[in-house]
């Protein structure tokens, strides 16, 4: 009772924020866009946004697990809403500054690390391990059904309502959530250590904890990866194909971009099954395998079989293949983190999720660089090949990797001292 309760309060909360976050930043890039006619100018606002998560998700994450996490993420929720109702009242006497969207990026982007980093965390403290991949089901499949209603929503109510009502239903939003948060009830495992260790002490307790286990050292070079090849070949090699080089419309292109979020519900509908979840989760790596080799057909326009010029059946395939794409990739990713949510022990949790966050989020712009200067030099089919065959390559030595076949077949790891059950208010 208690697991469908906070699932239907976590989800809904989520759908919440998340959608109305969507929306704004939507909204807001158009307004940048508006009032200074420049790309670069926006490109550097959504910079500041990356900044703040790194540092978060390398030094928060003992703060999050020695704290109460429902407090956090409540105070996160107010604290989101409260910066943005602040952020409509200066809007009226600074409508063209630049420097305030930054510092308001800045800041929205440290609360929502913080946010996403205590969360993340907190899973298998609000409902029971069988049920931690339907948790993590359901928030994949609220973001890919934001990634489609967003932008739509977004454009419309910017040019109905314009962007201070935007503000001031983003800012509702996020308020709305945190009393929503309130009402979550968790069950947490408190460890007897006794004297609390110094703030450095901690976090070398964390790297130490990774250099010991080689499996873990093994699953944030792959997290490096895949997120170094999945996030540049959708926000950018994807479009570079489909509206540059094979001349298809913006239409065209959001009908593609729609599949691939059509095919992350769908493969988080499919790992939601407790059966499904297990026996995926002993056949990750040949996922990574099947993604690896799905990204390669994304040069099949250059098939003798295919006439370049026939748009719409040139669009109905890369449908079918974003499809399967975003699939593979959340059947692989959700069960991947939900066993390191139930593996690692609560005390270091927060903080072994925060270097994963950290190393993923540096890999994605590394990965549109490269992938960038990539796409000067080299035909776009052949770029799609290799990064497939790389893929493939690593999911090929994970499955073959003694340690990590071992990791993935362990119950959660004994905790060193007996723990007690309390609950957190």
């Amino acid at each position: 009772m208690r697991d469908t309760r906070n699932i239907a309060i976590f989800s809904l909360s989520r759908l919440i924020t998340e959608l109305g976050t969507s929306i704004f930043r939507f909204a807001l890039s158009l307004y940048i866009l508006d009032l200074t006619g420049s790309a670069s100018m926006f490109a550097l606002v959504l910079s500041f946004t990356y900044i703040p998560g790194i540092f978060v998700n390398i030094f928060a994450g003992v703060f999050v697990d020695r704290s109460n996490k429902k407090r956090i993420m409540v105070t996160t929720d107010f604290l989101s809403g409260t910066s943005i109702l602040l952020l409509m009242l200066l809007f009226q006497f600074y409508h063209d500054s630049i420097l305030l969207f930054i510092v308001y990026a800045m800041i929205m982007s440290t609360l929502q690390a913080f946010f996403t980093l205590t969360i993340n965390s907190s899973v298998p403290n609000i409902v029971a391990p069988e049920r931690v991949a339907t948790v993590n089901s359901s928030n994949q499949s609220i973001g890919a059904l934001i990634s489609i209603l967003g932008p739509v929503l977004g454009a419309v109510a910017y040019s109905k309502f314009g962007l201070e009502k935007i503000f001031l239903i983003e800012g509702v939003a996020f308020i709305l959530s945190g009393f929503l948060n309130m009402a979550l009830k968790f069950s947490s495992r408190k460890e007897h250590l006794g004297e609390i260790k110094p703030y450095v002490e901690s976090l070398k307790e964390v790297y130490q904890y990774i250099r010991q286990r080689a499996a873990i050292k093994y699953l944030l070079s792959i997290f490096v990866v895949v997120n170094f090849v999945i996030a540049p070949a959708v926000s950018l090699i994807l479009p570079f194909i489909v509206y540059q080089a094979l001349d298809m419309t913006p239409q065209q292109l959001s009908f593609i971009e729609a599949a691939l979020a059509v095919g992350v519900i769908i493969g988080a509908i499919i790992v939601s099954v407790p059966k499904i979840n297990r026996f995926i989760t002993n056949k990750i790596f040949i996922l990574i395998q099947l993604q690896g080799f799905v990204i390669a057909m994304w040069m099949f326009p250059k098939w003798p079989i295919f006439d370049m010029s026939a748009k719409i059946t040139l669009m109905a395939g890369y449908m079918i293949v974003l499809a399967l794409t975003g699939a593979l990739n959340t059947m692989g990713n959700i069960p991947m983190l939900s066993y390191v949510q139930i593996y690692i022990p609560e005390r270091i949790r927060a903080s072994i999720l925060g270097v994963v966050n950290t190393v993923t989020t540096i890999a994605v712009p590394v990965g549109m660089w490269v992938y960038g200067a990539a796409l000067e030099g080299m035909d776009w089919s052949y770029i799609a090949v290799i990064s497939g065959a790389g893929l493939f390559v690593v999911g090929f030595i994970a499955y073959r990797n003694r340690e990590l076949r071992e990791f993935f077949t362990q119950d959660a790891e004994p905790e060193p001292v007996r723990a007690v059950e309390v609950h957190e208010a």
